[in-house]
């Protein structure tokens, strides 16, 4: 199985609504439960980034939340970030862009929908992929990982303690066992 991209960046930086937005699954979870398409979508990140070694940060719109923008680092390899009371997730991203920008080339990546966004991000030479491509990169991450696991599980992975002794030691006990 092919992936999407052959070599992702370690830092993602995720426009998390246009992500939900993207999933047929986390669009109709969202219109029940905002909160729900949230942790879910944020839990699979999570795996995502810690199978793939690779850490993110996603942003929210704040929603009408007063008060400035809050972040929380929910894992050692993903951040969550609520924009500020009136400023959009597309403007705190463009900062993050710009922020990010001074890092070693192709080492960042923006995963968003939005056009706009990803011309912002081109600008600050960071790399971008669209939420749709990026649903695949998961999937196909997903897929690898159980396919291995799969042909792992196919394996002896028992040790055991007749593959451990010495040869001398299992000679002793092979003549124990005989003259019982």
């Amino acid at each position: 199985m092919e992936k999407v991209v052959s070599k992702m960046p370690e830092k993602l930086i995720v426009d998390g609504y246009n992500l939900i937005y993207a999933s047929d699954d986390l669009k109709t979870l969202m219109r029940d439960d905002i909160e729900a398409a949230r942790n879910r979508l944020l839990a699979e990140l999570e795996e995502y980034c810690a199978r793939e070694e690779r850490t993110a940060e996603v942003v929210f719109d704040a929603g009408g939340r007063p008060g400035p923008a809050s972040s929380e680092d929910r894992s050692s390899v993903l951040k969550v970030t609520f924009t500020a009371e009136g400023q959009s997730a597309d403007s705190y991203i463009e900062k993050l862009a710009y922020r990010d920008a001074g890092e070693p080339s192709g080492s960042v990546l923006l995963v968003t929908g939005d056009y706009d966004q990803q011309k912002i991000a081109a600008g600050a030479g960071l790399l971008r992929i669209s939420s749709r491509e990026f649903l695949i990169e998961m999937r196909e991450s997903r897929e690898l990982t159980v396919e291995d696991a799969r042909r792992r599980a196919g394996r002896p992975w028992r040790v055991t303690l007749g593959s451990r002794l010495p040869d001398d030691v299992k000679a002793a006990l092979d003549r124990f066992r005989r003259h019982q």
